[in-house]
C-alpha cells in the first residue's frame, strides 16, 4: 500500500498516467476539461517545484491554502507535501476574524489563495501581502523537482481546523503516517461493493463536492488516486445538476443536506437527474435511517461512516444494506483498538492524531497517555461488533434529578415531524426546550409541531419528554462546516 505523497505521486506517473485523474467544467470553456495522472503529477512537480525556489528550506514550515475548490487547488495541495512543507486547508466561509486567528497561529510562510477571500476580506491582502502567492501561480513555473521521499513520516505533515461547534477551531495535527494509516479501510469497502452488487468499481468515478478543508475531501483525493479512479470537481454547488449531467458519476460522498436534496429527486420521480450515480458514502454528520432506507429501496447502494478529523476520517464502515442495520454508523477497522469508556467510545491506533497544535491543554483533554483518543461520541456496540451513536458526551444534558439526556436523540425524533426543517434540543429551567424552524411562513406550523410533540412524549420516559417548543422564524446558527451551534 503507498504510504508517502512521494510514492503516490510517482505511481501516477509509473502506473497510471494515462488514465483520467481530474475532471471538471470550464466556464470559460464552456465544456468538461480532463486531465491525466501523468499530467496531474506533472503539474504537481511543477507547483512543489515552484515553493522549494522561492524558499529552498520550506520542510516542516507552514503553508496555508485560501481557495474554492478545483483542480489548482489539488495540485497545490499535494505539492505542498511533496516538497515537505505543512499543509494548512483554511475555510472560505469562515469570517476575517477567524481566518485571522487561524493565520497568526500557524505563522505560514506562504499562503496560497484564488483571491475569493481577499475580494471579500481586503484585509487579508492588507496584513499578509507579502506572503500571498497565487494558486495558479504553479502554471508559469520553469522548475520542476522530483523531491525526495518523506524523511520522518511520524513528523507534522497538516494542520486540519476543526468545526468549532462550541468556541475557537483547534488545529488537528497529523503526520504523514497518520495521513496514510486508514487509506486501505477507505479504499476495500468497493470491493466489497462489487462482491454484493456485481458493479465494475475499478471504473467508478467520484463526484467531489465536499470543501476541499474537510478531512473526508482531502482523505478522498488520496484514497481516489491510490485506485486510480477518477474525481469528477463539481467546484460550486450552485452548478451541481449541470456538472452531474457533464460529467457523469457513479459515486459520491454527502452529508445530510444532499442526501435529502438526492431522495427528493427519487421521491418525486427525477431519478433521471442523477445520471449513472448509484453509491453513496454518508458521514460528516448523522443521517436518517428512513431517507437511507429509501434509498436502497430505489437501488442505491449506501455506505455508512464514521471518522473524526482527529483520526484522519478513521473509524468505521457500515456496507450493509439491511434495514436493521440501518441505524448504525458499522464495523470497525481492524487495524485500529475501541473501546467504550463510561459510554464514551474511544480510539487508538496510527489514524489518531499528534495532538492539537499549540494547545497541550486540550490535547491533554481527548488524548490520554495511553494513546486513547477520547472521540467525545457515545455510543453502544452490538454483539456483532456494529457501532450505533447515541450522541455526544459534551453535549448531554444533565437534569436535577441526575438522568442525563441526550439532545441528538430527541432532535432525530423532532425532525420526523413533517413541518420541522431542523431543530435544537436544550437544557431551560432544569427542564428540555426545543427551538425549532419550520422554514419560510413556519409560524403557521407551530400547532402542528405542538401536536406532533405531546404526541412524541407520550412514548418517552418523563425525564425526557419536552415541556417547551419555541418556533424559529429563522434558519439555526450554524458554524462554517454547517454544524449546528449550541451555545
Amino acid at each position: 500500500m503507498i504510504s508517502t505523497v512521494y510514492q503516490l505521486v510517482n505511481n501516477m506517473e509509473e502506473n497510471l498516467a494515462q488514465k483520467t485523474a481530474i475532471q471538471y467544467f470550464d466556464e470559460a470553456k464552456g465544456g468538461v476539461v480532463s486531465i491525466r495522472y501523468g499530467q496531474y503529477a506533472q503539474d504537481i512537480r511543477k507547483a512543489a517545484g515552484l515553493l522549494l525556489h522561492r524558499c529552498p528550506d520550506i520542510k516542516g514550515r507552514k503553508v496555508c491554502l485560501l481557495a474554492r475548490n478545483g483542480y489548482d487547488y489539488l495540485v497545490n495541495l499535494f505539492s505542498v507535501l511533496l516538497a515537505g512543507g505543512v499543509l494548512v486547508p483554511l475555510n472560505l466561509q469562515k469570517s476575517w476574524e477567524e481566518i485571522h486567528y487561524e493565520i497568526d497561529l500557524v505563522e505560514p510562510v506562504y499562503i496560497i489563495h484564488d483571491g475569493e477571500f481577499a475580494d471579500r476580506e481586503p484585509a487579508l491582502t492588507q496584513t499578509y501581502g507579502d506572503k500571498l502567492l497565487p494558486l495558479d501561480g504553479y502554471k508559469e513555473s520553469q522548475w520542476s523537482d522530483k523531491c525526495s521521499e518523506c524523511e520522518d513520516v511520524d513528523a507534522l505533515s497538516v494542520i486540519l481546523f476543526t468545526s468549532g461547534t462550541t468556541g475557537r477551531s483547534k488545529g488537528v495535527m497529523i503526520s504523514h503516517r497518520n495521513l496514510f494509516a486508514p487509506m486501505d479501510f477507505f479504499c476495500l469497502p468497493f470491493e466489497d461493493i462489487q462482491k454484493q452488487t456485481g458493479w465494475d468499481t475499478s471504473k467508478f468515478r467520484s463526484f467531489s463536492v465536499l470543501p476541499m478543508f474537510h478531512v473526508a475531501a482531502l482523505t478522498s483525493s488520496i484514497s481516489w488516486a491510490i485506485m486510480g479512479n477518477t474525481i469528477n470537481l463539481c467546484n460550486d454547488l450552485k452548478h451541481f445538476y449541470r456538472d452531474l449531467a457533464a460529467m457523469d458519476s457513479e459515486v459520491m460522498a454527502v452529508v445530510p443536506v444532499l442526501l435529502q436534496t438526492i431522495h427528493r429527486d427519487v421521491v418525486r420521480g427525477r431519478r433521471d437527474r442523477l445520471g449513472s450515480l448509484k453509491a453513496l458514502t454518508c458521514g460528516a454528520a448523522s443521517m436518517d435511517a428512513d431517507t437511507m432506507s429509501d434509498l436502497v429501496k430505489a437501488g442505491f447502494f449506501i455506505c455508512q461512516m464514521y471518522g473524526l478529523t482527529e483520526t484522519v476520517g478513521d473509524g468505521t464502515w457500515n456496507n450493509s444494506q439491511d434495514p436493521a442495520d440501518i441505524h448504525s454508523v458499522g464495523l470497525c477497522d481492524p487495524k485500529r483498538e475501541y473501546k467504550l469508556d463510561q459510554g464514551e467510545l474511544c480510539i487508538r491506533g496510527d489514524s489518531v492524531m499528534m495532538g492539537y497544535y499549540k494547545d497541550p491543554e486540550g490535547t491533554a483533554e481527548v488524548l490520554d497517555a495511553d494513546g486513547w483518543l477520547h472521540t467525545g461520541d457515545l455510543a453502544r456496540i452490538d454483539d456483532r461488533g456494529y457501532v450505533f451513536l447515541t450522541g455526544r458526551k459534551k453535549h448531554v444534558i444533565i437534569l436535577g434529578s441526575g438522568e442525563n439526556v441526550s439532545p441528538e436523540e430527541l432532535e432525530a425524533l423532532l425532525n420526523r415531524c413533517d413541518a420541522v426543517t431542523e431543530s435544537l434540543v436544550r437544557e431551560e429551567k432544569g427542564k428540555i426546550g426545543a427551538l425549532v424552524y419550520c422554514g419560510e411562513g413556519g409560524q403557521d406550523k407551530e400547532a402542528e409541531v405542538q401536536a406532533y410533540v405531546t404526541e412524541m412524549n407520550r412514548t418517552l420516559p418523563l425525564y425526557k419528554r419536552i415541556s417547551a417548543v419555541h418556533i424559529s422564524a429563522e434558519p439555526l446558527p450554524r458554524n462554517a462546516a454547517g454544524k449546528l451551534l449550541r451555545t
